[in-house]
């Protein structure tokens, strides 16, 4: 996220020559003009750079916001060609470069909005998690799957009962964010026999997810009764 941060300004500070070329201060715009070509350059690094490291939380971010950030890559190598072959476009390549740094914008402002408005439902979806008690007197043992899924942060474990208490969690899968130390979560519930246990401390989202996960689990037991 912060990699976007400084991303989306340098992008403010690449188009910022279209709009200093408007104001009456000529030493702003030969400032921005300078930096342009510049700018530029670090624009395309970075979004490339934002783009690879971003790849990993395709299944964890909505793929609008993936679509937006490559289309925006497009038009900044789009710019680039513009400005490179514009002897060839003639002076039609102002035009086309405008063009693609309008589309640019656009697509920005989409990846903001979306951005945004995902990581505010998954907020509101781990805010609304709430925790059954669980009774395992008519579980067969068995081992019993279960997963839960709040965008950011997915989990799926495998519950083993036998004798009618939790003897074992395997978490078979774990998507997060900076939640990894959550997963000793799943000791916890064993040793007490109950979702009802602290989250760890700086991955607290993920002790719900994957507490959630559990019960989802149990619940699954209990249905397949």
């Amino acid at each position: 996220m912060i990699l976007g941060i400084i991303t989306a300004i340098v992008f403010l500070l690449t188009v910022a020559k279209f709009a200093t070329k408007r104001l009456p201060f000529k030493k702003l715009d030969q400032f921005f003009m300078k930096f342009h070509k510049v700018a530029s350059i670090l624009l395309l690094v970075l979004a490339i750079v934002h783009m690879v490291l971003s790849i990993q939380l395709l299944k964890q971010r909505p793929i609008s916001l993936f679509l937006l950030g490559l289309f925006m890559l497009i038009c900044i190598v789009g710019c680039g060609l513009s400005h490179i072959f514009k002897k060839k476009l003639g002076k039609k390549w102002i035009a086309i470069h405008r063009a693609f740094a309008l589309l640019m914008c656009v697509c920005l402002i989409g990846h903001i909005i979306v951005g945004f408005s995902s990581f505010s439902n998954y907020k509101k979806a781990v805010q609304s998690i709430t925790f059954e008690t669980i009774w395992l007197d008519h579980v067969a043992d068995d081992t019993y799957e279960g997963e839960y899924n709040v965008g950011y942060i997915f989990a799926k474990v495998k519950v083993t009962v036998t004798d009618k208490k939790i003897t074992q969690i395997d978490l078979v899968e774990h998507r997060n964010e900076k939640g990894k130390a959550a997963e000793t979560i799943t000791q916890e519930i064993i040793s007490k026999q109950s979702l009802d246990v602290d989250s760890i401390s700086g991955a607290t989202n993920s002790s719900k997810v994957i507490r959630k996960a559990v019960e989802k689990a149990l619940e699954n037991a209990k249905n397949n009764q």
